[in-house]
């Protein structure tokens, strides 16, 4: 397509205000999409934990996301039953739709139960709810529900969780401690919150936060406070504002159980392989799976995809009156809607579909697992060289002195022998 063709397309096309109701229109099919992905993710968040082994579903309703790894670990009694008295604190509850407001509320929180390793917190807290908010809001409706300001930290002033608009330079400012960004403020992910229970005034919901990369610390203490939990009582206001908010002031903290600030990994390394093309570059067996890292020759990726509009947009000078960021946002979503694109994502969303699992030395095999740590993943460089990093559902529960991984990608084989070496 000729450069002035194009040129007139996106000045006649794409001015100001057809612009903008393009961009309205998008906007919607987008959010509409999303809401739809976002319930088709939460769905295979839940049914995805259901693996071979004779595993009750009570233990997996225990750490959401956590898949059989957990459910093994919490079985064997890594978990935390706690015996805390309740938070209280009188708030309000606001309607933000209609601005309705309940006051001289008292809602109760306390954390049920607590589970933390390298990698993850989870801990399911108990609600208790008053009567009077039964003005605004039926429990039994309660779709979902949020801790928009929540900041989770421990005794050394880790900060596990800070809440959305909260910094971290303001954290430590209150609580007068000094600033450490790099070493003491965890960048963690996190699932859920998730409604577990609705019985009577009472809601129990699952909290979970994870991180990739560095290791929790080993905390003796977590401290929670917030001072707003957000409510849905509509599937629609999940991807929105949420309907109600309970504006309170809760602090309350859990005693981290020895076992888990004491806990240890145990390391593996490779005894042997049928092919050496594949190299392991970890093995780590924890309380709650084994992570595993290789590399390896594969295939190259596609291209990226690409439009001559978009082609064109970047080649303009960066003072040239078709640069902005919502042009530029329009193009890219004209191109993303696209069956090349579309072809294109799902090849790198494909391209750690490959056969992988371990076997112990009793024979018991143990495939790949849904985990709630962040490091799970597989990228392949501009020459198709592979790296893999995932967690396996085996645990140090199941671990024995020699592991075998075996590993098939594309009719390439290798059976890869993992001896232990010591815990650390």
């Amino acid at each position: 397509m000729e450069k002035e063709k194009i040129y007139r397309n996106l000045t006649e096309n794409i001015g100001l205000e057809n612009f903008k109701k393009i961009d309205k229109r998008n906007t919607k099919i987008k959010n509409a999409l999303q809401k739809t992905l976002t319930l088709s993710i939460c769905a295979l968040s839940v049914t995805g934990m259901v693996f071979a082994r004779d595993i009750s579903t009570k233990i997996y309703d225990n750490v959401y996301g956590g898949g059989y790894g957990y459910g093994k670990a919490i079985e064997e009694g890594y978990i935390e039953k706690t015996d805390m008295e309740d938070e209280v604190s009188v708030s309000t509850i606001e309607n933000e739709e209609t601005g309705e407001i309940v006051e001289d509320l008292e809602t109760k929180i306390k954390v049920e139960e607590f589970l933390m390793d390298d990698f993850s917190l989870s801990a399911t807290l108990d609600i208790t709810l008053s009567d009077e908010i039964k003005d605004i809001v039926k429990i039994e409706d309660i779709w979902n529900v949020s801790f928009p300001d929540l900041v989770v930290y421990d005794e050394d002033y880790n900060v596990l969780r800070l809440g959305y608009g909260k910094k971290y330079e303001e954290f430590c400012k209150e609580k007068n401690t000094e600033p450490n960004e790099e070493e003491k403020w965890f960048g963690s992910g996190e699932n859920g919150p998730l409604v577990m229970d609705k019985t009577g005034n009472h809601l129990k919901v699952m909290f979970n936060i994870y991180i990739g990369g560095p290791y929790y610390p080993k905390s003796k203490q977590i401290n929670f406070e917030l001072t707003k939990i957000r409510i849905s009582n509509k599937v629609e206001t999940m991807q929105g504002d949420e309907q109600l908010v309970l504006k309170g002031d809760w602090k309350f903290s859990v005693d981290v159980p020895e076992k888990m600030y004491s806990r240890t990994s145990v390391k593996y390394t490779q005894k042997s392989t049928t092919n050496s093309k594949f190299k392991l570059t970890n093995a780590t067996v924890y309380d709650a799976g084994m992570n595993i890292s290789l590399e390896f020759q594969g295939e190259k990726l596609p291209e990226s995809p690409t439009s001559p509009e978009l082609e064109f947009y970047n080649s303009l000078p960066q003072d040239d009156e078709l640069r902005n960021g919502e042009i530029d946002s329009y193009l890219r979503n004209e191109l993303w809607q696209t069956e090349e694109y579309y072809n294109y994502i799902q090849q790198i969303m494909d391209q750690d579909k490959f056969e992988k699992y371990v076997v112990n030395s009793k024979g018991e095999k143990f495939e790949q697992t849904i985990n709630n740590q962040e490091n799970g993943n597989t990228s392949t460089d501009e020459n198709g060289y592979v790296k893999f990093t995932g967690m396996f559902d085996l645990t140090k529960y199941d671990m024995t002195d020699a592991i075998t991984l075996y590993v098939d990608y594309n009719g390439e084989k290798a059976e890869i022998v993992l001896e232990k070496v010591g815990e650390e």
